[in-house]
């Protein structure tokens, strides 16, 4: 594969990876779930009632679990065939992509090349990750960039996902993020 093609599937494939956690955090499990519900929901049913809480944590505290998940994908592409600049771009990205959010509620803390970045239409920017954070926040998951949310969005994409996910594992809608109703019930 030409090596722009591999990191423009590498950029598309960590913006779609990291709507797909991003959904599943707003989506299913509660505070309540073992594990997961103090490590994964809790912080994010704060971050949803207050969007910049989370910029207060550290680098690592908020990526550590990303740096893992990004390391293993890196090592697993060799042996897979699939190591290249897509690779890369897809681990450094997605290592990253808790930051790449934080800064999109605090922009005046983004380095000049990510602001510039912005600018030029390939990360993500404040304004376009906004419409995540309006009515049932259930709109523009992927944080990376800001391509794939207008597609799937207008796709309903994520209602998909949940009318084949929620009867299959079973799993209780979130309704904290819109106080008393479910979200999708304004789709």
């Amino acid at each position: 594969m030409h090596w722009t093609l591999d990191l423009a599937v590498g950029l598309a494939l960590v913006d779609f990876l990291s709507g797909l956690v991003h959904w599943a955090e707003d989506t299913f499990a509660t505070e309540t779930t073992p594990i997961l519900g103090r490590w994964i929901v809790t912080p994010n049913v704060l971050h949803h009632a207050d969007p910049v809480a989370f910029a207060a944590k550290s680098w690592i505290a908020s990526s550590w679990d990303l740096v893992l998940a990004s390391g293993l994908l890196l090592v697993l592409s060799v042996p897979l065939g699939l190591f290249g600049p897509g690779a890369v771009l897809l681990a450094v990205l997605g290592a990253n992509a808790n930051q790449l959010h934080k800064w999109c509620h605090v922009p005046r803390h983004a380095p000049r090349i990510v602001r510039g970045l912005w600018r030029i239409g390939l990360l993500q920017g404040p304004r376009h990750h906004a419409r995540h954070h309006r009515g049932a926040q259930n709109q523009a998951y992927c944080v990376v960039t800001p391509f794939l949310n207008p597609l799937l969005d207008r796709l309903r994409f994520w209602r998909a996902l949940e009318r084949l996910t929620v009867p299959l594992f079973g799993a209780p809608r979130r309704t904290d993020l819109r106080t008393g109703a479910d979200r999708s019930a304004s789709d």
